[in-house]
Formats: structure tokens, sequence, C-alpha cells
């Protein structure tokens, strides 16, 4: 796995987007980056409504970027100060948020992308065409989205995996960028034509010998998995849990506590977006800890 030698972290300068610079500059700090690069856009749909509800339409609009730009400055001083690393601001824009973070990331070749994620709750609906949504649509990087304020490095990091080379490279980036971390990789296992089998009045007892040798099947798969990991072997453990996907996830996040939780995602070709598949995206609503989504490279 390369090192990540440039981290972009999109701003919106609430409290949620400090968190997210927080994170960042802690990684570069522990990971030896060369750079945090600051990017924030002003959304080009509120410019357009200013213009029309101000008398002054420019002085406004250039009181804004002012603003912008000193906040931005105080940000830059403010972690280059605490974490001791070298903090740019990459750009100040007028223009949709989404695009130009995917944008800029692409053309710093960014190791990684940062931002802040909306609290939980109601709110929490409200992710699908959100900036977080649409970025992880259109990114083809790394992109970790911070829900918690940053304390220390991450500690107890689990991954939902189903052995595929998505979950692979997201189990190997996870170990880059927490590599003193316990990482649990937790598997769920659902037994194929289970419930056609207990419809059809299969026995129960073949059904459950059944089960049986699917778990066995599946833990080999697990040690497989565990194996043929790239790079640095990290202090590793396993679960495999009878039950739909969402629902061990949902009931490991809570139990485990963890500070983060990765998901792979399949990447995509320049001519087509990918959505996030349902389970990856209730993660990433319901999860109270950061989340990390890692694409194929």
């Amino acid at each position: 796995m390369l090192p990540i030698k440039r981290i972009v972290v999109g701003t919106d300068m609430s409290p949620l987007a400090s968190w997210a610079a927080a994170r960042a500059a802690l990684l570069a700090h522990e990971l030896g980056s060369e750079s945090v690069d600051l990017i924030h856009v002003i959304d080009n749909l509120a410019i357009e409504t200013l213009r029309h509800l101000t008398k002054t339409p420019l002085e406004t609009e250039q009181r804004l970027m002012e603003l912008s730009r000193k906040q931005l400055t105080e940000i830059e001083h403010t972690l280059s100060e605490k974490y001791r690393i070298p903090v740019s601001i990459t750009t100040l824009n007028v223009g949709r948020p989404y695009t130009e973070i995917v944008r800029y990331a692409e053309f710093l070749n960014a190791g990684l992308v940062v931002l802040g994620a909306h609290g939980g709750g109601l709110v929490r609906e409200l992710f699908v065409g959100s900036t977080v949504d649409k970025v992880l649509r259109k990114l083809t990087r790394p992109v970790l989205i911070v829900k918690r304020e940053p304390r220390a490095a991450y500690r107890k990091v689990l991954i939902p995996v189903d052995f595929s080379e998505f979950s692979g490279q997201a189990t190997e980036f996870a170990v880059n960028i927490a590599p003193h971390a316990h990482i649990t990789a937790l598997h769920a296992v659902e037994v194929p034509f289970k419930a056609r089998l207990e419809s059809a009045g299969v026995d129960n007892k073949l059904i459950k010998v059944y089960e049986s040798e699917v778990q066995v099947q599946k833990k080999k798969e697990m040690e497989e998995f565990i194996s043929e990991l790239r790079g640095p072997k990290p202090t590793l453990s396993s679960i495999m849990e009878l039950g739909p996907v969402s629902t061990v996830i949902r009931k490991n996040m809570e139990v485990l506590d963890p500070d983060l939780v990765v998901i792979g995602k399949q990447g995509q070709s320049e001519q087509e977006e990918t959505l996030l598949g349902g389970v990856a995206r209730r993660v990433i609503q319901e999860a109270s800890c950061d989340i990390l989504v890692v694409p194929t490279f």
C-alpha cells in the first residue's frame, strides 16, 4: 500500500467540519504525510440567492469571500501549530461543493479525502443527496467521514468483510491509516436457501447440519482472507455471526463500540456513477463513529 502523501479536507466552517480538519491533521502527523490541503467552496446557489436579496450584491459577495478567507487562514494556522504539519489552502472557490472537492482531490492526487458528517436522528435521513453522498458516488479515492471529535489515534476498527477484493483492499488501507489499532473483521453468515428449505418442510435437524457446514466453509474463507492480506500484519481478530448483514453489523457496532468502521466500495468508470449499496448506506447513516469508505484501486 502506497503512503498517503496528501490529505484533502473539505470544510464549510461548521463544528463537524472542524472535527474533520483536526482528524485529517492528526492522521497527517501520524503518517508523515506531506500536507493537509484545505478546500472551502461557497455554494453558487447561495451566492445567487444573495444577489437577488441584497441591494449591493457585489459588495456582499466580496465580504463573504473575505470572511471565508480569514476563517481558512485561522484554521490553517491552528492546525499547523497544533499538529506541526504543513497545511495549505488549496482553494476558496464558488461552485458546487461536491464537484469542486472531487475535482481538486483528483487534481492533487490525494491519498485520502476527509469530510465532516451530519449528526444522527432525523438529520441522518437527509444523507441521500448530501455533499458527502455525492462525493462518495463520484470520487475514486478513499473518503473518511468524521462523526466524532478526534482525541487520539484510532484504536478499535471494525471491518465488515465479504471476502471479496473490495474487502481485502479496504482492510489493507485500514491497516495503513490505523497501524496500531486492533482490527476486527466481521462476516455475517447468511445460509443460502434456508428459508426455502424451511418452507418446503425439510427436517429441522438436516437444516441445522447444512447450517453448520456453511459456517465451517465460511470460517475457512475468513482464515484465507486474513492470511492473504498484504503489508504489515495488524492485531486482528475475526467474528462470524449468523444473520442478515445489516443486523449483524448494527449489533456489533453497538457491542464493540469501534472508533472507526471501514467499508469497501466498488469503483466506477468515467462514464458511470456507482451508487453505494444499501448496506453501506445504512452503515454510514447509523454509525456513531467515523466511517472510512475505500474504493477498489
